[in-house]
């Protein structure tokens, strides 16, 4: 008895020890399987069409198990989206500010067996290229220039902008965005057809016809009446209707003895007037009793309400 005491005790230290060793490398084998579970992460960045920059994330999921994504600083890579095992997943986004210091993805998941792990990935701001950050603006609106005559219609200055203009030999106009700038759906120029002409033809002025006045034969009253002199006048106005009413003028003859009144108002004689209202009645007076008027003396004048030729409108994206 007091020999088999010593032995049956080492067998049970022999077999504690060998319990815990077991227990310690089962311990360290967890260990290692948590620590190998990650998300590589990587990004990489290029111009956008438009402007701004087109950023591609890839994530690699590094099990061979399935993985589920908790927590996102980004939008590119929603919550819930899922990896299979060893998938490699790619997310866009477009960032349209550049960014100050490096853009960063950062993503929390949880495997199938219960891990969970945080990685994240960084895009150096030298990457992001600052000729990627481009403008959008509105092509201008050019006025046309269309004087009386046919085959003249040009266009008139070009609104200032970041935009170069060229007139081309056939007279259409082709507009060019400066660098940095850029026009809708990502045009870099747009042209304008030549524009039409409305061959609208210029008024012809003619010399107002001067009556030389008629001399009557003096009157002999009885002595006591000195002789008179009735002189013949006669008077002429016309007037001139184009399209819109920057255009509707009228006009009256310059003769001696005459006077021209229009509601009510004396009217200047020999020059062109504008006229304000949409009818206009001209009358013509003797200035006194030594002169006859012979002829047509009241004018009624109506303009009328035609459109002149608008502006041609900005012509479709030919892929020029």
């Amino acid at each position: 008895m007091t020999t088999a005491a010593p032995a049956q005790h080492h067998r049970i230290v022999s077999r504690v020890v060998t319990l815990v060793v077991a227990v310690g490398f089962a311990v360290v084998g967890i260990a290692g399987a948590a620590s190998a579970h990650h998300n590589t992460i990587t990004g990489t960045v290029g111009c956008k069409s438009g402007g701004g920059w087109a950023v591609t994330w890839s994530v690699v999921n590094s099990e061979q198990i399935t993985e589920t994504v908790t927590a996102s600083n980004r939008a590119a890579v929603p919550v819930g989206t899922t990896l299979t095992a060893a998938q490699t997943r790619t997310f866009t986004e477009t960032v349209t500010t550049k960014p100050a210091s490096p853009l960063t993805l950062t993503l929390s998941a949880q495997w199938t067996n219960g891990v969970t792990a945080s990685n994240s990935g960084s895009i150096a701001v030298a990457s992001f290229s600052d000729s990627c950050n481009v403008t959008t603006v509105t092509p201008p609106t050019v006025p046309v220039v269309d004087d009386c005559g046919p085959g003249n219609a040009h266009f008139g200055t070009v609104p200032t902008g970041p935009w170069t203009s060229t007139t081309n030999p056939d007279g259409s106009l082709t507009i060019t965005a400066n660098q940095g700038y850029t026009f809708p759906n990502g045009q870099t120029s747009v042209t304008y057809p030549k524009p039409t002409d409305s061959n609208q033809p210029c008024p012809v002025v003619t010399p107002p016809v001067v009556t030389p006045p008629v001399v009557t034969p003096p009157v002999v009253a009885p002595p006591e009446v000195l002789p008179a002199e009735v002189r013949v006048v006669r008077a002429k106005a016309r007037h001139i209707d184009k399209c819109g009413r920057a255009s509707d003028l009228f006009k009256v003859s310059r003769s001696s003895g005459i006077v021209y009144k229009a509601n009510g108002k004396v009217v200047r004689e020999g020059v062109w007037i504008k006229a304000k209202t949409r009818s206009v009645t001209v009358r013509a007076h003797a200035v006194d009793a030594t002169y006859l008027l012979k002829g047509q003396q009241v004018w009624k004048m109506t303009f009328s309400r035609k459109a002149c030729a608008q502006a041609p409108e900005i012509a479709p994206n030919t892929g020029a």
